[in-house]
Formats: C-alpha cells, sequence, structure tokens
C-alpha cells in the first residue's frame, strides 16, 4: 500500500470492525493535564522526604539512591530499577503517584463533564459500538477519565466491579449488570437475555478507585478506608501483576489482545512488560494504527512488526507526521491530536 492521505484515511476507518481492541496510555491523560512521568518524579521528589519517618532503614537508603539519579536527570522509570523495592518505599511512592494523579484528574474530570459537545474519546467508544455489542479497552493509566468519557457518552462500562456507591470485585456479577431482556422475533421466540452495547474496560495497572480492605477489594469514589490497589513505576509491578485484583485484568487485557482484529494505540508508549508478549505476537497479523504526539522509540520498534501499520505523531509544524514501513509523509492537519483524528478521518 502506498502511504498518501486518501490510503491512510481508509486504512484507519477499516480499523473499526468487530474485535478492535484499544490501547491506552499515559499520553491520552497528560492531554487533559495529567502529571507526565516527569512531573511525578519532580512530586516525588518533595513528597517521600515528607515520609521519612515511615520508611525502614532499607526504604530509606533505596530512596536515597533514586532521588540521587532523578536528581540527575534519569527517567522516574529507570530511576526506581526493575529490583523489588522495600515495602514501606513502595507503599509511600504509590500513595503520592495517587495524591498526584488523583489532584490533576479532578481538574480534567471536571472540564470533561462541563463540555457542551461529548469528547472525542467518548464520539470514538460510541463509534466503535456499532460494529460489535462489545468493545476492549486496555488502559495502564490509574485516572478514571475513559470511565468519565464514557459516561459522557451514555456508554456503559464493564470495571469487573459491581455496585455503585461502593462496588465489590466480582467480574461474573458485573457483566450481569449490563443484561437486558430480549424477545426473537416470532410467535414461538422464548424470552432470553443480551448485553447491552458496553466497554470492557481492563486496567492491569489498577485505578485510582480501587481499595483492598481485610482482604476484599472495592471500587469506590469516596475517600474510605483501604490501601490504594494501583501498580506504581519500580519492580514491584512485575510482583503484583499477578496478585488480586490485577492478575484478572491483565489476563482479560491478553486475552482480547490475542483475539483482536484490529489495534489501536492511543498515547501509549510500548513500555509495559505485562503486555509487551502478547502485542509482540498480535502486531504482526492485525491492522494497527499508533496515535502519540511523540512516537517512542519502543513504538517505533513495535510499528517495524507490521509493515502495514501506520503511526501518527507531531510533526513540530502544526501537523502530523504518518509512518509506514520505511516511510512517511507530513499532513498538515494534526490527526495526533484524538479530537482532530476523530473529527476529519471519521466524521464525528
Amino acid at each position: 500500500m502506498v502511504l498518501n492521505a486518501d490510503a491512510a484515511y481508509t486504512y484507519i476507518q477499516d480499523l473499526f470492525r468487530r474485535g478492535l481492541v484499544v490501547v491506552v496510555g499515559s499520553g491520552a491523560s497528560c492531554a487533559h493535564g495529567l502529571p507526565t512521568m516527569g512531573q511525578l518524579a519532580d512530586h516525588l521528589l518533595v513528597q517521600v522526604p515528607q515520609h521519612a519517618a515511615s520508611l525502614c532503614d532499607d526504604g530509606r537508603a533505596e530512596w536515597e539512591r533514586v532521588a540521587e539519579a532523578l536528581e540527575n536527570g534519569v527517567d522516574l522509570e529507570s530511576a526506581i530499577g526493575l529490583d523489588m523495592l522495600p515495602e514501606s518505599l513502595a507503599s509511600v511512592l504509590t500513595s503520592s503517584v495517587a495524591d498526584q494523579v488523583r489532584g490533576s484528574e479532578t481538574q480534567a474530570i471536571s472540564a470533561i463533564l462541563a463540555d457542551t459537545t461529548t469528547s472525542a474519546f467518548g464520539r470514538l467508544l460510541r463509534h466503535s459500538l456499532q460494529a460489535s455489542e462489545v468493545i476492549d479497552v486496555v488502559t495502564t493509566n490509574y485516572d478514571r477519565l475513559i470511565e468519565v468519557h464514557a459516561a459522557r457518552a451514555g456508554v456503559r462500562v464493564d470495571t469487573m466491579f459491581y455496585g455503585h456507591t461502593v462496588g465489590r470485585l466480582d467480574h461474573t456479577l458485573s457483566r450481569e449488570e449490563l443484561l437486558k431482556p430480549h424477545v426473537p422475533v416470532g410467535k414461538s421466540g422464548t424470552p432470553q437475555t443480551r448485553h447491552r452495547a458496553h466497554v470492557r474496560l481492563s486496567k492491569p495497572h489498577g485505578s485510582l478507585d480501587w481499595f483492598s480492605h481485610h482482604n476484599e477489594f472495592y471500587r469506590c469514589d469516596l475517600p474510605i478506608t483501604g490501601a490504594h490497589q494501583i501498580v506504581a513505576p519500580g519492580g514491584n509491578k512485575y510482583r503484583l501483576g499477578y496478585e488480586i485484583p490485577f492478575d484478572a485484568q491483565r489476563a482479560r487485557a491478553n486475552r482480547a489482545i490475542d483475539a483482536a482484529s484490529a489495534l489501536l494505540f492511543i498515547g501509549y508508549g510500548f513500555n509495559d512488560d505485562h503486555l509487551q508478549t502478547h502485542l509482540i505476537a498480535k502486531m504482526p497479523e492485525v491492522p494497527t494504527v499508533v496515535v502519540s504526539k511523540t512516537l517512542t522509540d519502543s513504538a517505533l520498534r513495535h510499528l517495524k512488526l507490521n509493515p502495514s501499520a501506520i503511526g501518527i505523531e507531531d510533526n513540530g509544524k502544526g501537523g502530523s507526521r504518518l509512518t509506514q514501513g520505511t516511510g512517511d509523509f507530513c499532513e498538515d492537519s494534526p490527526l495526533w491530536r484524538l479530537d482532530t483524528l476523530v473529527k476529519e478521518v471519521l466524521d464525528l
């Protein structure tokens, strides 16, 4: 396929079929004002020393190593490293990250709800469900912006938790809340149930509204007592990823990727080892589009797995650069911005 505007637009439009999986990374949330990894690092340099009394000796020593690396310009993931952190330090990092993300999240949610129009992401979800009663969305973000985009667009979401003010972890009951009666055409039709169109959301790194209390797992927007259930940067995420409630979310995300007929990545940097094995196996097989302000080196390596896959990023001149295989071209429109992409390519 020769890469030009018409061919690229058609390729992107054809993604929206039964079996599309959307993978959302931190870039999608940063576009709404949530902190970048660099901003999280600056926040931790201020906050962690304020909790020094709660750190064990190993935790304080480990933090001194991390802080020195951050102050020397090392990125957050690399500074923390892949080794297991002392539990006291991991706990402080988790709560500090959660507090920083939550503060920015409140403003972002208010803006989404106050907008007189449905957000671009909400329109994209609604459009995706025209081809299927369920679309899988996988995100490594802790925030609740996807859930808010969906609610604003009138799209239901299956999070694996059921209930409202306080939800409990139960993937079966979560899906049963989406059932509706269905009577087949014809006098002999037996009443049945079927699922309402919905997003099947997988959050393998947890969510700001997940808590554990007495070995039970809850979803609640209220500040209830309990341990935050998010996987903060560092080697601990490889152990936590195989524990409740993250294990079921990770497994569902991987099943969705394995069964995908097309892949759309939004603001995703391809830096999560929990998903990489499945993405490497699937990306060469199916139509794939990666949309980000800047395509990371890892994203570019993954794009090369599929010569038809298209990467879209900022060209630094007010437009966008589209990459496919060994070729690329520039567009005047900033298609790396989701609102532009949804309006100009999908006509939504």
